[in-house]
């Protein structure tokens, strides 16, 4: 690509062509409908660092319970893995083979995509094409849906309460809180752009 169309920048709402400021950290605008123009910043770790936190609070989150249930006297835990188990053991495979992929696998796979990507760009390997990596972060992005899973969880303890002697959140429920927010910062501040040079 000629250096000098390194310096223009496309205004994705009206396709106006508009030269780069430089000497700015502001954020430019369309002077044609007045659209914020994206800027480009140097590659940021904060994404790594947020992935790394976000795989090893899943690995905690699969070991302590998230909510606990009081039935008849009979103490019930379960963990996220475990709703899983219990969907497929009481014969709801396809609900539970989804439910592990939203939950489990789409948000692990996406996470650990983001630290190979920044492994292999620090380590200057072309292991995986960056039109793979890139197809893949985006598509693992999509299909993670453990903010819903949490939110099905409130709705179900809300629903509970006064059906079942206690019902609490557990320790898992709050870890799990934290690993959302970390999952959604190593998305929000992974640059594809910069780091694919797309």
């Amino acid at each position: 690509m000629d250096k000098r169309l390194d310096s223009i920048e496309e205004c994705y709402s009206c396709g106006l062509f508009i030269k780069k400021e430089n000497k700015t950290n502001l954020n430019q605008r369309c002077p044609r409908c007045n659209t914020k123009l994206s800027v480009d910043k140097e590659i940021s770790y904060d994404s790594l660092y947020y992935a790394i936190s976000a795989l090893l609070l899943f690995i905690i989150l699969n070991i302590y319970p998230i909510i606990t249930l009081d039935i008849a006297q009979k103490e019930l835990e379960t963990t996220l893995i475990g709703a899983v188990i219990t969907l497929i053991e009481q014969e709801f495979l396809l609900i539970g083979l989804v439910v592990f992929f939203t939950i489990l696998f789409a948000p692990v796979l996406n996470s650990f995509i983001i630290i190979f990507v920044y492994v292999q760009q620090k380590l200057k390997l072309n292991i995986v094409s960056k039109t793979i990596l890139y197809d893949s972060f985006y598509f693992f992005k999509h299909w993670g849906f453990i903010e819903v899973f949490i939110i099905s969880i409130i709705v179900t303890y809300i629903k509970l309460i006064g059906m079942v002697s206690t019902t609490k959140f557990d320790i898992g429920f709050y870890v799990m809180l934290v690993y959302i927010f970390c999952f959604y910062m190593s998305n929000k501040k992974f640059n594809a752009k910069n780091i694919f040079g797309d």
